[in-house]
Parts: structure tokens; C-alpha cells; sequence
């Protein structure tokens, strides 16, 4: 009886220690086998040089409320300072959007540009398109948006497809003096009749 209970003593001391050290074993093998194999970081040594020399803002937006009371805001996909002191600065995909005081709302963007926080302007260059919730859809090569007074104006030719018909027009500005779109510069127009509407005999 006395040989039986030393061998229970010890199969019980054996086990205080070894169950343990079972037990750790076998968690360390879950979480290895959880994490799986390491992979390579994207972002290299290279990568956080290049993002320390050329700082950048990622989907940066601004909201206000201009002098003529039309809510103005902008959007960009990125925007990077042009100086240290920050300020302005080239924007990708930019998007801005000008809900007049009339009710009209005007929505334009362009794949490049500038905003310049401090003067509260941007530029759409390149390909610049505007749609207007009034039926207005215009192309043209260039617009300044004064976010502080609620006004556009564009810096070169457009074509434009209007609820009448097809026009072109040198130049186009609004909300000046909180007023409509304004065409200019040698206008034509392409009146379309509606179709709605009978011709009269």
C-alpha cells in the first residue's frame, strides 16, 4: 500500500509540472499557427523618405459659407503644400461644390488643381467639367472658384449643353454680386425647341 501511494505521489508531482508545460506548448503552436507567415511591409525605407521630402494631406475638405450666402465646399483625393509654410497647394481629383442662394447648385471638379487654404481659392486645370442643377453641363480648360466670395468664373472657352440647346462662349463667371450664369465673349447658341411643346401653325 505504501509503494502504491509513493507511486500516486509521484505521478501527481510529474504531472503539476508536465501538464503546464503541455499546455504552453500547445497555445504557442496556435498562435503561430494563427499569424501565419510574416509579410513584406509595403512601405519601405524609400517610401517614408519620399513621404518626409514631399508631405502630403490625403482626402483633405473644406465647408464654409461665402459673402454672397452660398454654401461652398471642396474636396481632393491629396494635397501637397507647394512651401513649407503651407498655405496652397496642387490637389488631385478636386471637387467643389456651391449651393447658391437662389437654390441653384453648381458641382465642379477636374483631375488637377490648386487650393490655396489662406485666400480661401482653388483652380481646376486641365479637363475642368461643371454640371448645374438647372440643366447646365460645360467643358472647359480651366476654373477659379472664389470659395470666400461664392463666385466662379473660367479661364478659357467653354462648350456648353444647356436645357435650350448647345452654346459656346469665351468665358463664364457666377455668383458675382450673387447674380446667374453669366456667357461672354463671342456666344453662340444652337437653339433646340422641345419637343413637348407644338410649334405654332
Amino acid at each position: 500500500m505504501a509503494t502504491y501511494d509513493n507511486a500516486y505521489s509521484q505521478f501527481v508531482a510529474g504531472a503539476k509540472v508536465l501538464l503546464p508545460l503541455i499546455a504552453v506548448a500547445l497555445l504557442s503552436t496556435l498562435f503561430l499557427w494563427a499569424r501565419g507567415p510574416a509579410e513584406p511591409s509595403d512601405l519601405t525605407y524609400q517610401g517614408i523618405e519620399d513621404i518626409a521630402r514631399e508631405p502630403r494631406v490625403t482626402a483633405p475638405a473644406y465647408a464654409g459659407i461665402a459673402r454672397n450666402g452660398a454654401v461652398v465646399s471642396l474636396r481632393a483625393d491629396e494635397i501637397r503644400p507647394q512651401g513649407r509654410e503651407g498655405g496652397a497647394g496642387t490637389a488631385t481629383a478636386l471637387r467643389a461644390t456651391m449651393d447658391m442662394a437662389d437654390g441653384r447648385r453648381i458641382e465642379m471638379r477636374a483631375d488637377a488643381g490648386t487650393f490655396d487654404d489662406a485666400a480661401r481659392r482653388a483652380a481646376l486645370t486641365g479637363l475642368a467639367r461643371v454640371v448645374t442643377s438647372d440643366g447646365f453641363e460645360m467643358e472647359t480648360s480651366g476654373l477659379e472658384a472664389d470659395l470666400a466670395a461664392g463666385e466662379i468664373r473660367s479661364t478659357g472657352p467653354l462648350e456648353v449643353q444647356a436645357p435650350f440647346g448647345a452654346l459656346t462662349a469665351a468665358r463664364m463667371s457666377a455668383g458675382t454680386d450673387g447674380g446667374p450664369l453669366l456667357f461672354s465673349g463671342g456666344v453662340r447658341l444652337v437653339y433646340t425647341p422641345d419637343p413637348a411643346v407644338p410649334e405654332d401653325e
